[in-house]
């Protein structure tokens, strides 16, 4: 039982890790005013797009602006609970677990694509890294 808990420790350790590598990460994004590196560089936003502005809407206890920023800014939990104890889930349910919470991502995300009054979730290529770029380039010629 010691080895199952050992492993248990190292994989919360682990996710300890990357949570905060992730969250440094962010705040050298906010700081250079890069913010999402995907919208940055493509202008098109990513399926976990508003999340980090969830969750700062949950740590100030306004959860229905939560929900507007990211209507699935509660899966993370889960998510990252599969993760640590994933040794102790039957691999059939892990691996199901994992798929549903991916598409739960997608079909959100197709969802706030196709509505044009959001203003969180866009589509603009052109006010990306590369859309800027490729009419800069086109501009010299």
């Amino acid at each position: 039982m010691a080895h199952k808990d050992s492993g248990t420790k190292k994989r919360f350790k682990d996710a300890v890790v990357a949570v905060a590598a992730i969250a440094f990460l962010y705040l050298v994004f906010h700081l250079t005013g890069v913010g999402c590196p995907v919208k940055f560089v493509t202008g098109i936003s990513c399926p976990g797009c508003g999340m980090t502005r969830a969750w700062g809407a949950v740590l100030r206890g306004d959860f229905a602006a939560a929900f507007r920023y990211h209507p699935l800014w509660i899966l993370p939990i889960p998510g990252v609970a599969l993760l640590i104890f994933q040794k102790r889930i039957p691999k059939k349910v892990f691996k199901i677990s994992i798929i549903v919470i991916a598409a739960c991502f997608f079909v959100i995300y197709e969802i706030r694509m196709a509505d044009s009054g959001n203003t969180i979730v866009v589509f603009r290529p052109s006010e990306g890294l590369i859309g800027r770029t490729i009419l800069r380039i086109k501009n010299l010629f």
